[in-house]
């Protein structure tokens, strides 16, 4: 037969708790990096949107060719240098659209430094890691 047991606590106990982790400069912030701390890793939603928007229009020209570049900058209420920019992102190395999905990206990566980056996105896949940080 098992009998509650209750734990004898003093409120002044303490748990210390020891993990490997560092501090770094992110943008404009200091974050806490933790060893191993990726394996609950969530996608940034303004990545995974450009990701998908670039996939969309990209898909919208090839299905519509007389659909041009100009017509979807119209649409979309923006200029036609950010959609040329844009679909460069299609090109994305796959395990750099795999990463971005499952939140792997490296921290300083978010969706206004991919797409200024964008334009100058090297068609070499291992170009790309080393531009936006994988490497």
């Amino acid at each position: 037969m098992m009998h509650d047991q209750k734990l004898d606590r003093k409120s002044d106990d303490v748990v210390k708790l020891t993990t490997p982790a560092r501090l770094q400069r992110v943008r404009r912030e200091m974050r806490m990096l933790v060893e191993n701390s990726d394996d609950h890793t969530t996608a940034i939603p303004s990545l995974l949107r450009i990701i998908a928007r670039a996939h969309e229009i990209q898909a919208r020209l090839v299905q519509n060719t007389k659909l041009t570049v100009h017509d979807v900058a119209r649409c979309e209420r923006v200029t036609a240098g950010y959609i040329y920019n844009l679909l460069r992102l299609p090109w994305l190395a796959p395990d750099i659209t795999t990463a971005i999905v499952n939140g792997r990206q490296p921290q300083q990566l978010n969706a206004k430094i991919l797409m200024r980056q964008a334009s100058r996105l090297p068609t070499d896949w291992a170009e790309q890691r080393t531009l936006l940080g994988f490497r």
